[in-house]
Formats: structure tokens, sequence, C-alpha cells
């Protein structure tokens, strides 16, 4: 029974009928929430008009149609933000999101109030931005009033007293931004109550989703091109802005394209104004260094994380001056104690190639040891200098480019340190070198370490005449230490294969050492071409022998390359903080740190295990190592034969 138009009806009462009718209908949610909803909403002359749809057999709460009562539409709408289930507003035929529609365009249809506004608003010549244009800029053209010659209006704050440009209202006084309480909705995402950035797809946003969305564009099911999925097709599946009839709103407004979203132009138009910016000189023009650290730049995958450094790091006045040739380039190389910013700087110029590769590790090095050689005694300069430059420097071990390794240079700086503070104590002793003793020697190797570099110097220095004859006992070569039990290196390598909480590249890294007792530097350096998907299996490739990965491994390492899938066939499996460098073992020992084991005790007992299951030269082979190096494990194993299926099955292929 209908209710006469305007017969007053009890507190309460209208609420409980429609709540009554959307339960019904199959809409979830808690009665209470739907009366109060019902009673603030509805106005009280399109209560009957409300009830007669709720109620009707047409009426699908799952397929509102657009020209549904207002009323309607905000109820249901303001139910779906606050967790109701059950409800699917109409869909905007001008935007394709889902929301309330309530205001007809010029054909005819219903379309929402925020795409109903835009049909007032253009582009802005002056900040392209879609705005009223309702000011006049002095050359005579309609700029938005923020353009305009007064610019754009500022209000005082009531509660904190800044002047801001824009404000809202809290119980009639005007407050900033800053002091308006947010307005928490449901993001129809994550299902969270939070700040709402944009209504898109199907509904409400917050700026997490609104965010990832933009950022991360991907195949359009339509058109297959790569594009912004922020739009409904016909078949209410998200689409681009072409396949759904729209205007391209998230594209470019320089090169059209809709990867790497950075607002009205893409990340790497914006990067490339920023190089221009910062790495050209006076002239306009690039030195041969900054033209290709641009080049490095503008190829990189990720231009927001650059944009964001070249805006907030510390090295864009170093990187100004030396495009404006107020500095050089090799001043990054001649810092004796660099700073982590400029270390960052250096590596990164060294992979662009704006630095040469071949001299630029001997070059930090002989900086580094000029400034560590201040702090000795004045009278030890010049022979600390000759030690270093004629035999520090000149042992130390090279890579392929002909520079110093890392691991060579890591030793210089030990021994320049170590010799340091030998030094210094024999000064404080007041023992002339020529005066020492082989008594102070063994005294000074209790009180430190210097087992791996004094004996080298006191026989260089006794060859010189500078100290008397001394030496150090060297210790004899012990054999590999087992401190960590079969069991709980299955333990390890089972938290390793299932706790998604440790980082995925270390739980990799670390089950190829604790598995196959690799060294930590060996595993870090892996590129991902060395892993080759044979479909059946994942094939790591080593030494000349593939080797093929059991699942829990081949499932981690699938994940790693997804991870990876915009860097190059040559790139590093394990790719580190500083541009062109992988992990460093330090990353992998912080995170072992937690299971109560070292790199060095998943390696030994791994080793151990495997030297009694499978024969040293086949292990060789297979993992490319020296014979000797699995004969001292085997040694140690005896003639026990344990059962280990994984290399047993690797080791067959």
């Amino acid at each position: 029974m209908t209710i006469p138009r305007g017969t007053p009806q009890p507190d309460g009462v209208f609420g409980r009928r429609v709540a009554a009718a959307l339960t019904i209908k199959g809409v979830i949610a808690p009665d209470q929430v739907i009366i109060d909803a019902a009673e603030r909403i509805v106005r009280a002359g399109a209560r009957n008009g409300t009830l007669r749809l709720l109620t009707s057999e047409q009426f699908d709460p799952r397929e509102l149609h657009a020209e549904a009562l207002r009323e309607v539409q905000m109820l249901l709408a303001f139910l779906a933000r606050n967790g109701a289930i059950g409800i699917r507003l109409p869909l905007c035929p001008t935007c394709r999101t889902r929301k309330v529609v309530k205001v007809r365009s010029e054909h005819g249809q219903r379309e929402c109030f925020r795409c109903a506004q835009r049909r007032s608003y253009d582009e802005c010549p002056q900040c392209l931005r879609m705005k009223k244009l309702t000011a006049t800029h002095p050359d005579g053209q309609r700029v938005c009033q923020r353009c305009g010659p007064d610019g754009i209006p500022t209000f005082t704050c009531d509660d904190c007293g800044k002047i801001v440009t824009t404000v809202g209202r809290v119980d009639g006084r005007r407050v900033c931004l800053n002091c308006l309480p947010p307005r928490l909705r449901r993001c129809v995402s994550c299902g969270q109550q939070k700040k709402i950035a944009a209504n898109m797809l199907h509904g409400p946003h917050c700026f997490a989703c609104h965010n990832r969305i933009l950022r991360n564009a991907a195949p359009c099911p339509g058109c297959g091109q790569k594009r912004i999925l922020a739009f409904l097709g016909t078949d209410d599946h998200p689409c681009c802005a072409g396949c759904a009839g729209q205007p391209a709103r998230y594209a470019c407004r320089r090169c059209g394209s809709e990867e790497h979203n950075y607002g009205r132009l893409c990340g790497k138009c914006v990067l490339s104004d920023r190089c221009d910016d910062i790495l050209t000189g006076p002239d306009g023009e690039f030195l041969p260094a900054m033209q290709a650290l641009r080049d490095y730049l503008l190829a990189q995958p990720r231009p927001a994380q650059i944009i964001k450094w070249l805006r907030m790091g510390p090295s864009t006045a170093l990187l100004r001056d030396i495009a404006s040739s107020r500095a050089s380039i090799g001043a990054v190389l001649d810092a004796p104690r660099p700073s982590k910013p400029l270390i960052y700087l250096r590596t990164l110029l060294l992979d662009a190639g704006a630095l040469p590769h071949g001299t630029a590790a001997t070059r930090q090095l002989m900086a580094w040891a000029t400034q560590t050689i201040t702090e000795a005694p004045a009278e030890h300069h010049q022979m600390l200098r000759t030690y270093t430059r004629w035999v520090l420097l000149r042992r130390a071990s090279r890579d392929d480019s002909g520079d110093i390794a890392i691991g060579a240079a890591r030793h210089v700086k030990a021994s320049l340190r170590g010799l340091v503070t030998f030094l210094i104590w024999i000064e404080e002793q007041q023992t002339p070198l020529r005066a020492l003793t082989q008594a102070q020697v063994e005294e000074f190797i209790t009180l430190r370490t210097a087992r791996r570099w004094l004996p080298q110097f006191l026989t260089w220095a006794a060859e010189r005449d500078i100290t008397p004859d001394l030496g150090i006992a060297t210790l004899p070569r012990r054999e590999p230490t087992i401190s960590t039990s079969e069991e709980q290196l299955e333990d390890v390598i089972r938290i390793l294969a299932t706790d998604r909480t440790i980082a995925l590249d270390a739980r990799l890294a670390s089950l190829l050492i604790a598995v196959y007792g690799l060294p930590a530097s060996k595993v870090l350096l892996l590129r991902r071409n060395q892993l080759r998907d044979q479909d059946v299996a994942l094939d790591l490739l080593i030494g000349d022998r593939p080797l093929a990965l059991p699942d829990p491994i081949a499932a981690l390492a699938k994940e790693q390359l997804d991870l990876l899938s915009e860097a190059p066939p040559d790139g590093w499996l394990f790719p580190g903080l500083r541009p062109g460098q992988p992990r460093d073992p330090q990353y992998l020992r912080r995170r072992l740190r937690p299971l109560g084991v070292t790199i060095s005790e998943l390696q030994n007992t791994a080793r151990f295990r495997l030297a009694g299951a499978v024969p040293a030269k086949v292990l060789a082979d297979t993992l490319d190592f020296s014979v000797a190096t699995f004969e001292n494990y085997a040694h140690l194993s005896g003639s026990t034969r344990g059962d280990y299926p994984v290399l047993r099955e690797t080791s067959s292929r």
C-alpha cells in the first residue's frame, strides 16, 4: 500500500522499509546503517517514489539503471562507500566510470556531475591545465584565474593563520587544506577507508591505488597497445581511453605516450627537460661526458626515480659545475673520502661511460692512499709512498679492463691502514724502525690482526736496511670447518624457500649458496641470460654445463626474472643500489643474520654434503670449481656417500 503524498510518517518507519526492501534485493549491509542513510539522504517528497522503485520487480541493485531516481542512486552510492555488498552503480557514458549520474548532457543522456562541469572547462594555454578560463592574459588570450594578471585570490586560514590559495569550510570557518579534516571513504580497489584521489573504473580510488593504475601502463585488451587502463569498455572490463571512446586524458601533451605518467608530460619528457637544464653548458651545448650521461639516464626504465634524484639529490650542483666547465669531471675520482652521494655519482658516471673504466679504481685508490699516509708520523711518509706505489699497487691483481680489482683494492686499503697503525704504535713505543725487535713484532701481532700484510712489509723493509731481519711465523693452512649440521641446513633451506617476509633476491641468492655451495661473490655476479627457460625446467649456466634448478629455486628465479623484465638480457640478476653494480655480500649477511647462520657456514656445510654424495670431478665440472676445492671436503666426509637427490638429478643431465 502506498502512502499518500505529503502524509507524515513516524521517525524510522521509512528507513526500516528501505532496509527490508534492499535486503530482499540482495544488498548486504547493517540494517541500522541503511535506516540512518535513508532517513538522511532521501528527501520527504521523493520517499514514495523511492519505495515504489525499491519494491518493483524491475529494480536490481546489481545493475542500477542510469534513469533511476537520483535519491536512490545517492543512497546506494553511500552504502557502497561504507562497505555494502550487492550494489553496482550506473555507468557514466562520458568518463566510463561507475558513479551517480544525475545531470543530463546536451544529448539527453545522464552523466556524472564532474563530466557536466568539465564541459565548461578548457585547456589553459599558459599552464596546460583543464580550468575555467575566467581571466584574460595581457596578450589577449583567455586563461585561468591563476595565470591571469591578478593571479588567484588568497585567503587567511582561520586555524593556522597561513596565507593560502585554496580553502575549505568547517563550521563556517575558512581553513586551509592542511587544517581541513580528511574525508575518508572506502576505496573499491583495496577496500580500506582512505582519502579518495579520484573516481575511476568501478568507483572511488585512494591515492595509492590511483597512482598504481596511472604508473603501471599495460597492454590494452582491445587495441593491444601499452596504455593506462583507467576506463571501462563495453564489456565492463578495464581498457584504454581510445577503446572506451574517450579523449586520452592521461596521454603526454608532447609525445602522446601513456607510459611513465608524471602529470601533463610523461616521465621521459620531464626527464629530458631536466637533463637539458642541468647538463648543458652556457652555450647550450653538451660536453661529451654530459651527453653520455644524458643518453644513459634517458634509457633507464624508471624516469620518475631519476627526476626525484635530480631534484633532491646533493649532486645536482656538482653536475651543473661540470657541465659549465667550472669543475673538472676528474674531481669526482680525486676525492679521498667521498660521501655516499658522491660515490653514487661516481658509479653512475662510470656506468654511463662518462668516466673511463681503465684507471678509475687506481685513481680512486691513489687519492685515498695519499690522504691515509698523512695520518702516519711525518718521517715515514716517503717510505709509505714508495711502498704503496711499488709494492702494494704493483702486486695488486687486475680485472679485465686492466684496472685494480675490487678485492685487490680492499687488500691494499687494509694493508696501508694496518701499516699506519703499526707505525703509530712504534712511535708510541719510542722505538725507531732500525731498533725494532722480534718481541715487539710478536706483541703487536697479539694486539692486531697483521699476519696478512705485516710479513710482506718486514721482508721489504729488511731488504732495504730499514728494519732488522725479522719475521712472523705463518699459520698452517686450515681445513674448512663445518659448524652447521645438515639438519640446520635443511631448516634454513625450508625457511628461505617459504618465508616471503625475506627479500626475494636474498632468498634466491642464499638458496644457491645453501644448496650448491657456491661462493657469494660468484652468485651475486650472475647475469639474467645465465638463467635459461627450457619449458620443462629452468637451467642455470655457471660453467660449461647447464644446471637444472629444482622447483622451489626455479620458482623464485622466475619471480626474480619477472621483476627485472625491463632490464637488458645481460643485466645483473641481483642488481644493487648503485648503477651498474650487483648486490654486495654484506647485503646477504644482513638478511641471513636473523636466521642465525652466516654465508661461510651455509657454503661449507653445502660443500661437505655434496662432496659425500657426488665425485669431486663431477662437482668441479658442474659448478665450475677446481677439483682440489671439493677434494678437501671429500677428505673430511671420508668414504660416506650421502643422499642428495638434487645434485644426482642435475649431474645426470
